[in-house]
Order: structure tokens, then sequence, then C-alpha cells
């Protein structure tokens, strides 16, 4: 019965390179479906170097074992490096280039060094100890660096937990190797001992996690290409602030979370002048130089810039009172009267007008938009370029 699993176990291992292979090729295609993120391409390098250093250690290509030693060895530092690298760099994130280096050469000459002494325990147990080492200690690094999605989404959690498992799995198959370094020809050569199975299974074990890990990225990867579609949704093209469907998310998600805030409405002053004048794309060239002019002074974490339509804006802030609003309105105000629109358009003069209030977040916020409409009204009603708080009666 032990010969037969074993007899199975073998079968399977043979179809690991070219899974392995397959699910490379799949994360390098992903790449241009998800719009070229980069760590897909570290991870389909990552996942052909694992293949073809698989390849040739069981079909003995090359022969020469020396030389079949170092060729896979290579492959396995070529997996051991790039699957870190793709790991952080879905974060955005790079691992240090000296540090990595310094390890892959150590790791590279000491896996050399045991191939000129073949068929001995300790060569063995140096070759195999030395890659798994070198893969342990990538892989920490990585887990290390990505370790904020362990606070993610259930997806991003149990990607971590892969990782996590597989950490451990190379521990595990560490400590075996360290208290029998003559497991590998017991096992491989004599094939006598069936406690040194456990190492064999340890081995599929890791194989199989990889291969959940890739499904996972690939999963990973369609999501979050889902969630930057969806965003993009929310922002104008032109400007990169909120446009109106940005707002209807604030409304239905982050207007809940609040208790009271702040809001400006503002409108450029005889915008249709402007593009009459002087074009479309000096009309445009306006609004985004104001959408960075509001970005700039407002410059709160918490502020949101939404561009309800052509000339019309809204920018919704933290609590403040009214004092405080009005003061940082007329900042605004001021920046933008004053800032040279001669660069774009020669003797090119923008001003704003707008209406400000305080809200509590429970009112109808149908309601808030036409008070805050009105306010911005009576701006324009009284002469433009100014601020209007409160409308009198």
């Amino acid at each position: 019965m032990g010969l037969y699993v074993t007899d199975i176990l073998l079968s399977v291992m043979l179809t690991y390179p070219l899974t392995i292979l397959l699910m490379g090729i799949l994360l390098f295609l992903t790449y241009f479906l998800v719009g070229k993120a980069q760590y897909l391409i570290y991870l389909s390098i990552a996942f052909v170097g694992m293949s073809l250093g698989i390849g040739l250690q069981i079909a003995h290509i090359p022969e020469n074992i020396p030389l079949n030693v170092t060729l896979s060895g290579i492959c396995f530092l070529i997996f051991s490096y790039f699957i870190a690298q793709g790991i952080v760099a879905l974060e955005g994130k790079v691992l240090d280039q000296t540090v990595c280096f310094s390890l892959l050469i150590l790791s590279f000459i000491i896996r050399c060094i045991s191939g000129l002494f073949p068929n001995t325990d300790f060569s063995d147990f140096i070759r195999v100890f030395s890659v798994y080492s070198i893969l342990l200690i990538f892989l920490g690094l990585a887990l290390w660096n990505v370790r904020r999605l362990i606070f993610g989404d259930l997806l991003e959690k149990i990607w971590c937990l892969v990782i996590t498992l597989w950490v451990i799995s190379l521990l595990w198959r560490l400590a075996y190797l360290s208290y029998s370094p003559e497991m590998l020809r017991i096992l491989f050569v004599e094939n006598k001992n069936p406690f040194y199975e456990n190492f064999y299974i340890l081995q599929h074990i890791f194989y199989i996690l990889v291969l959940i890990f890739s499904i996972l990225t690939l999963l990973l990867a369609i999501k979050r290409l889902i969630r930057d579609t969806n965003e993009k949704r929310l922002f104008d093209a032109l400007t990169g602030a909120y446009n109106r469907l940005g707002l209807q998310h604030f409304i239905e998600f982050d207007l809940p979370k609040l208790n009271t805030f702040s809001l400006i409405m503002l409108d450029i002053d005889f915008f249709k002048s402007v593009n009459s004048q002087y074009g479309h794309p000096i009309g445009d060239s306006v609004i985004k130089i104001l959408v960075h002019l509001i970005k700039t002074n407002m410059n709160s974490e918490d502020s949101k810039v939404i561009r309800l339509g052509g000339e019309e804006f809204m920018v919704v802030l933290p609590s403040f009172n009214q004092r405080t609003l009005m003061r940082k309105s007329e900042y605004l105000r001021e920046a933008i009267e004053k800032y040279d629109f001669s660069e774009i358009a020669e003797g090119l003069m923008v001003t704003v007008s707008m209406g400000v209030g305080e809200y509590d977040a429970t009112t109808d916020f149908q309601d808030i938009y036409t008070d805050i409409d009105r306010k911005l009204a009576e701006a324009k009603r009284n002469g433009r370029n100014q601020i209007v708080s409160v409308i009198n009666s």
C-alpha cells in the first residue's frame, strides 16, 4: 500500500513542471488583461523559473550532476527572487536590491560548491538546504512587506494565509533536513524508510500551495481590475476630481459615517466668455488649474473635490466652525483671483463665486444641496467674486 501511494505521488510530481509553467503563462497573459500590473510579470517569471528547475531535475538534463545542480539552482534562485518581488510589488513596494543580490550570490556559490561533490549526504543536504533557506528568507521578507493585507478583505486574507503556510511548510522541510541529512539518499535512492516519505508529502504540499497561490493571485488581479474600473467611474477624466457618480458614492457610503461636515459650492465667473474668447482648450486648462488650486489650499486628507459639471464644483470638508470655514474659503477665493492665468492665455483673469455652510449629516442631502445652491446663486446675484454663508431675507 505504501509503495502504491509513493508511486502515485511520483506520478503526480511529474505533472507539476507543466502545471506550474501553464500558471506562469496564465499570469503573463493576465498582465495584459488588468492593465499591465508589474507584479504579474514578476510572478510569471518566477513560475517559469520554477518549472524549468523542477523539469531539469526530474529529467536529469543535463546528466552531468554539477552542471545540473548549477542550472537548476539558477532556476530556483530566479523563482525565489521574483516570487518575493512579485508579492511586494502587489503593494507597490520593492525589496532592497543590495540585500537580495547578496543573498542570491551567496546561495548560488554554496549550491555550486555542493555540486562538485555529488552522491554524498552532506553535499545533497547543503544543495537543498541552500535553496530552501533563500526561498524562506525571501518569502519571509515579502510577507512582512505586505502584512497590511492580513487586515484586508477576505481574498487578501486568504492570499496572505497561503504565503504564511508556504513559509511554515519550508520551515518544516528544513527541520526534516537538519534532523537527518542522509534523508535525501534514503528517500530518493534507497527508498527504504517510510518515515522519510513525510518529506515527500511536504514537497507535494509545497507545490500545491504554489498552485493555490497562483490561482488566488489571478483572482486578486481580476478583483483589483474590477475595483479600479469602478473607481475610475467615480472620477472626472479631465481634472481627476470626483464626478456626480463620485458625489453619489459619497452620499451613500461616506456621509452616513459623519456627524457634521462643511461644504463649499463654487462656480467660475463668466466661464462661457472664457471659452468663447480663448477657446475650449484654454477653458479646460483653467478648470484643471482650478482643481489644483482647490486641492492645494484645502489640503485636508478628508476633503473631496467634486466637479458637478462644466465650471461648477463642490468641496466637502471636515466640520469647521463658521469663522474657520469662511477664512479657508477666503484664502481659496484670493488664491484663484491672484493666480497668474496669463501663462496659458495673455490677459486672462479668473474669479469664482462661492456658497459655504456647515451641515448635519442626518439632514437629507437634497435639502443640503438646495441650501448651498441658493447661497451660490446669491453670491452671483450680488456681483460675483465673493462668498455667501448666510442668505439675507
